[in-house]
């Protein structure tokens, strides 16, 4: 769908981005965001880094000594423009270019102001510059240029890479898929296979130095970072093989004892970079820097299975791992074409288990440098290896797309899926109780799921199949006066005001129950969790209620009594987030036993939603003037991301890979977004149907909890449309 009518994206932001860009080649900025540090003018009423609003009664001052850089022009080509954060041997920022249309990372390290220091570190970079202009492989970051600082100081040149390390993506969450991270290996050892072909052995590969970039389809793409020790083969002039270099974690035996490495140790520490990706660890963990050494040279490797209790991981992928972490090099694959090539088998034979076709098996020992990531959509949970039966409806090729996007590729399904929509009317539940069916729809039902609709009653298999499974409700007031919950294993709940219950929705059940609410009639927002439901209302205060035994508890108080106008909570109410008409945003934890006080993080605008992430470590939040907040809980002060809607949002969710948001907007339309970018990647108009809810379903779609002439019904993103003609 074209942005083009949108003011704030297309071809309007181009020209801001061009505006700003003649204003720095003009002048140099003197102040800074005090949210994302970013440089900025002082008529400025924006941040062009982070979109916040400029503070009363202006912008803090560079000359303040935020960071000595920012706002530096560096050898008159490039203006340092807002940190990014630490490398390993110095700062990084992102720069603006200001003789091309383009942004840069640089990184400026010090030389510590000793000649024989300096020498070393600038022959250790323009020594890497030198390997990096050998390769043309997309997978490896290039570093363009060295350009030598004032007070001892030199800045490297770098693509800017838009992502997150593969240490972040592991750690904010937990371990990969089996299907993620053999592709994740397969594109880093396609990377590094081609720099050990062109004579280079990378030396200190490591998670920190791996950017997972999220391309638009929701696939993932590898950066390997940090060359800055690399060794070239052929070139003796710089001795950096003497001595550790690299880190102790995903170091090769070898290294620790100070022996001269091959190739060979790069393959070692990147079977320790795949154990981490599948356990969420690394293969030997000690708080003795000395004794991981001591273990990476005596201790063998021990099993993936070991280290996750109660997963079984597959022979080939338990074999793989034990060979690229052989303490002998002699022991290990000789090459990483031959990693590769055991990636490929394994995943060939997974395809064939799933009822795939096989794919051709090569006879070339050496597989090309770069095949298409979509030889890995294989749908492999962490759980087991075995995958989901391809519907019949689908062709196999389909098949094979929905299995691997349905577990951490969900945006890649859900873009797909509505790209081909095909609009089917869906009719609102019945008002009279219709047997349920005990069976499993066949076609788009997944198993275990029952069904309310009776395909032979309907007279439309296709139809029936399409229907989301709920129990049939009548609501009776207002929809506009009525809310719901988030769905939570197949629940939900919605409070009706006409009769100042909560109507608890269950996939199993034919009919709704009721669950007692003290003071329905004053509850403004609701949420659901596996053992509560969680109401905010009219005098600022939080409460919960046990969904068994109806036991009501307060939580919290708005000190300023403002209505609670949004609520947010995990699946098992250990992190909850509350929105005030007041503008403040307020957090509740619980970390062990212990559960932490109720405590202010955000202000601004009057809040209209709240969601949490599926890990419950970040928080989006929309506000009345139309701006959305993506936050890390983490550092809740600072948002990581900020962006404006046509419409106040009124309800949304986030997909399981935190790629994609689904909203329901005050406008009457649904709309998709992405979230690292806030591009609009879908919308349709909603009325006449009235959106309580919004939440993304078990295999990646959108789906609206919604209301029809009075009567309840579940119906699919791309299903909307057809109730709107």
């Amino acid at each position: 769908m074209s942005n083009n009518g949108s003011p704030e994206t297309g071809q309007h932001l181009r020209a801001l981005r061009d505006e700003w860009r003649h204003r720095l080649r003009a002048n140099q900025p003197q102040f800074h965001c005090p949210d994302c540090s970013s440089i900025c003018f002082g008529d400025q009423n924006s941040c062009t880094g982070c979109g916040a609003n400029k503070p009363s009664p202006e912008w803090p001052k560079l000359a303040d000594g935020i960071d000595p850089w920012l706002g530096e022009v560096i050898d008159d080509r490039y203006i340092i423009a807002r940190p990014l954060g630490e490398g390993s041997s110095g700062q990084v920022y992102r720069a603006e270019s200001l003789s091309i249309s383009r942004q840069f990372a640089v990184k400026i390290i010090s030389t510590d102001g000793r000649q024989k220091q300096a020498d070393q570190v600038i022959a250790r970079l323009q020594l890497e510059i030198e390997a990096l202009s050998r390769l043309r492989n997309p997978h490896i970051v290039s570093i363009y240029e060295l350009v030598e600082l004032r007070k001892n100081f030199v800045a490297a040149v770098m693509d800017l890479i838009e992502g997150r390390t593969l240490e972040q993506l592991v750690t904010d969450g937990e371990p990969l898929t089996i299907a993620r991270a053999a592709t994740l290996l397969r594109q880093t050892a396609n990377g590094i296979y081609g720099a050990h072909q062109a004579g280079m052995i990378h030396r200190d590969l490591k998670p920190e130095n791996l950017m997972v970039e999220r391309l638009p389809v929701g696939d993932d793409f590898v950066h390997i970072l940090d060359f800055g020790i690399v060794r070239l083969t052929d070139e003796p002039s710089v001795n950096l093989t003497q001595g550790f270099i690299g880190t102790p974690l995903y170091a090769s035996p070898e290294q620790a004892m100070a022996k001269p490495i091959d190739h060979r140790s790069d393959i070692y520490s990147l079977g320790a970079i795949l154990f981490f990706m599948l356990t969420g660890r690394s293969p030997f963990v000690s708080d003795n820097v000395y004794e991981v050494l001591r273990m990476h040279v005596k201790k063998p490797a021990p099993m993936l299975s070991d280290v996750v209790d109660g997963v079984s991981f597959p022979p080939e992928l338990e074999d793989l791992t034990q060979q690229m972490l052989a303490k002998d090099p002699a022991d290990r694959p000789a090459d990483l074409s031959c990693v590769i090539d055991t990636l490929d088998r394994f995943v060939r034979s997974q395809l064939s288990e799933s009822e795939a076709v096989d794919q051709p098996k090569s006879t070339n020992p050496h597989p090309p440098i770069e095949p298409p990531s979509i030889e890995f959509r294989v749908h492999t949970p962490l759980t087991g290896v075995s995958a989901a039966t391809p519907e019949p409806s689908h062709s196999t090729e389909e098949a094979q797309k929905s299995q691997f996007a349905s577990e951490d590729h969900t945006s890649s399904a859900t873009l797909h899926a509505l790209g081909g929509r095909e609009p089917v009317h869906t009719p609102p539940f019945l008002r009279s109780p219709t047997p349920v069916n005990t069976e499993p729809v066949q076609e788009g039902l997944s198993a275990g799921m029952t069904s309310v609709f009776n395909p032979r009653q309907m007279g439309d298999k296709q139809t029936a199949a399409k229907s989301i499974p709920v129990a049939t409700y009548e609501l009776r007031s207002e929809a506009s006066q009525a809310l719901a919950s988030r769905r939570v294993e197949e629940r939900f709940a919605i409070l009706d005001r006409a009769v100042d219950e909560v109507m608890l929705f269950e996939s199993e059940s034919a009919a709704p129950s009721a669950v007692s609410a003290e003071s329905a009639r004053t509850i403004t927002a609701l949420d659901l969790c596996r053992t509560h439901l969680v109401f905010g209302h009219q005098d600022g205060t939080i409460s919960q209620s046990r969904i068994q035994t109806g036991a009501s508890q307060s939580l919290f108080q708005d000190i300023r009594r403002a209505p609670i106008t949004a609520l947010a909570v995990d699946d098992e109410c250990r992190c909850m987030v509350a929105g005030s008409e007041s503008g403040r945003v307020y957090l509740h934890r619980k970390t062990g036993r212990q559960s932490a006080d109720w405590k202010r993080i955000r202000d601004g605008e009057p809040v209209s939603s709240i969601i949490l992430n599926g890990r419950a470590n970040t928080v989006i939040i929309a506000r009345s003037d139309r701006r959305l907040e993506v936050v890390s809980l983490s550092n809740p002060r600072v948002a990581t991301q900020r962006f404006k809607t046509d419409a106040v949002i009124e309800s949304m969710a986030i997909s399981s890979d935190d790629y994609l948001l689904a909203a329901a907007l005050a406008n009457g339309s649904v709309a998709l977004f992405e979230v690292p970018t806030g591009r609009q990647l879908f919308s349709v108009p909603s009325n006449p149907l009235d959106i309580l809810n919004i939440d993304f379903s078990d295999d990646g779609h959108p789906v609206a909890i919604s209301v029809r002439e009075g009567k309840v019904a579940l119906i699919q993103l791309q299903q909307i449309g057809a109730h709107c003609c």
